[in-house]
């Protein structure tokens, strides 16, 4: 049975210019990366250009009540971007909102300790904060609507005593060792709401997960993320499944992949995600240890094409539900059936 030990987090990332790669149980004070010595074909070049290329991306992907989203910030250095995409899990209509962030010293902060990540445009409010003193996450917008969306505003915040917190820190080789990948994962259980047009809501309780990752970023860059929150007999599980062009090539050692039930953490092998009957029907998630089975059958699909300045992206955040098996480290499977989870897909040229 695979297994990938977790340790004690570093209280530095980055040490006489080389990584601390493992997975760990906790996070360390600050995600930063920079210092690493010549990441580029092995070649010394001022850090300042090196650090050109370090990327940073902030997720925080919820399941509440009827609705099923993720929140991100992109720091392009130049610019930021930021998004709010979610469902209705019921009738899958979705709603989008995008922002681009004019050049600010740092979009995504490096704290762990406590930080928060805004635009604060009047008629696109966005704001993700933490504090881990208190085990505290808490989602914020409100964005003003158009003649294609409605207006909606969202809280959403995890209590100060869950059980379903656990934080997880990934520090992986990008793909060689010469350049690092370092994720920071959130399980928690969380109560908000979520309205449209100003409607009075109740609050509802619910599951989230953030992540928080900083990379050295090829010039073409490509990557699958998986996220499923919900309930399976009675517990509470979220997972995170990632594969990437600048994974580690001992995948088996380093990778970000993580299963949270009821605030324990297992790390799970590297995966093979295929879609071979296109993006709008199933895909197939699956690992050569056992631990992964899955299906993933797409709901409602946003795509989404941006040229800015020197980069284009182009990506699609998925719906839908999931199918299968997962196994703990205790070896516990989790059945899946009509289990949400979210699909984001994408491509970058720097």
């Amino acid at each position: 049975m695979y297994i990938r030990e977790f340790r004690e987090p570093p209280e530095k990332l980055i040490s006489n210019g080389k990584a601390n790669f493992g997975t760990y149980s906790g996070v360390s004070p600050k995600i930063d990366i920079k210092g690493m010595f010549a990441p580029y074909a092995g070649i010394p070049v001022p850090a300042f250009l090196s650090n050109l290329r370090i990327k940073s991306r902030l997720n925080y992907v919820f399941s509440l009540d009827s609705y099923i989203g993720k929140a991100s910030f992109i720091d392009f250095k130049l610019i930021g971007l930021a998004e709010v995409v979610f469902w209705n899990s019921q009738t899958r209509k979705k709603y989008i909102y995008h922002m681009v962030m004019a050049p600010r010293r740092r979009f995504v902060p490096t704290l762990t300790t406590r930080g928060i990540c805004a635009s604060y445009r009047k008629s696109r409010f966005l704001k993700i904060s933490w504090g881990r003193s208190h085990q505290h996450h808490a989602l914020t917008f409100k964005m003003k609507g158009d003649g294609a969306r409605p207006d909606a505003e969202a809280y959403v915040y995890s209590p100060m005593v869950d059980d379903m917190h656990c934080d997880v820190l990934n520090v992986c080789p990008s793909p060689t060792s010469s350049r690092c990948s370092a994720t920071w994962i959130s399980s928690m259980s969380v109560k908000g709401h979520i309205a449209l047009n100003k409607e009075p809501v109740d609050d509802s309780e619910g599951i989230a997960m953030m992540n928080l990752n900083r990379a050295y970023f090829k010039l073409h860059s490509k990557s699958t993320l998986t996220y499923g929150l919900g309930i399976s007999g009675g517990k509470k599980v979220c997972f995170f499944i990632k594969t990437s062009n600048m994974d580690a090539a001992d995948s088996d050692s380093y990778n970000d992949n993580t299963l949270f039930v009821d605030g324990k953490a297992t790390a799970l092998p590297p995966v093979y995600i295929t879609h071979p009957f296109g993006l709008d029907n199933k895909w197939i998630i699956q690992d050569t240890e056992s631990m992964i089975d899955l299906t993933f059958m797409p709901a409602s699909r946003n795509s989404k094409t941006l040229n800015l300045v020197a980069l284009r992206t182009s990506y699609d955040t998925i719906f839908g539900t999931f199918e299968g098996v997962l196994l703990t480290k205790d070896g516990e499977k989790i059945s899946l059936k009509g289990f949400p989870g979210i699909i984001y897909k994408n491509l970058l040229r720097l």
